[in-house]
């Protein structure tokens, strides 16, 4: 049984960090228990959306038979610059936080996560790769609660990493400068 202070306790743990109060968004899924985003502005220019309630309950995988007490639990950072064309990116962040609890997915830093289409409406970003976040995890009675920070990448970028390995796009993602913030850039070379 989770305690239902878990989320009271990320949720200030957040406003504590950003030094503010966020802007709120909710949606509800078929089956699962409601899914807010947290948008908070780190610096002018920059929004920072979090999920909040993937953390009710540690993660689990599809296979597993029995649901861990002492599994992991998370919640989700997408950080991209302010642009009003790509405002409803934290609804995308919604989906992949009630990917747990829905399709049994477990989120670890290095893994990719492709959506098959764009985060927010003309974005060419179509999916990420998990990262740890400079967020430190935030302690619940239920167990540390970790941020990962889901990583802009294209659907090119993806299938590439898939060949190669996450840390090889992230050093060509360091190598040619790639602003990981911006919903709108194109793949990195990667010949």
């Amino acid at each position: 049984m989770t305690s239902p202070g878990v989320l009271d306790l990320v949720q200030a743990a957040l406003r504590e960090h950003f030094g503010q109060p966020p802007v709120r968004a909710s949606v509800t899924f078929l089956g699962v228990e409601p899914i807010e985003v947290l948008r908070f502005e780190p610096i002018p220019g920059e929004w920072a959306y979090l999920s909040l309630g993937m953390s009710r309950q540690p993660m689990t995988a599809a296979s597993d038979t029995v649901v861990s007490a002492q599994g992991p639990r998370a919640e989700l950072m997408l950080h991209v610059r302010a642009d009003d064309r790509f405002a409803d990116a934290w609804r995308t962040l919604a989906v992949l936080a009630a990917a747990p609890a829905v399709e049994g997915v477990v989120y670890l830093p290095d893994m990719t996560v492709d959506t098959g289409q764009p985060l927010a409406a003309g974005s060419r970003c179509t999916g990420a790769v998990i990262a740890a976040s400079a967020i430190a995890g935030i302690e619940t009675p239920e167990g540390a609660v970790r941020i990962h920070q889901a990583l802009p990448a294209t659907s090119t970028e993806l299938a590439w990493s898939r060949v190669h390995g996450t840390p090889q796009l992230r050093e060509r993602w360091t190598q040619h400068g790639t602003d990981l913030l911006d919903l709108a850039r194109g793949a990195v070379p990667l010949d």
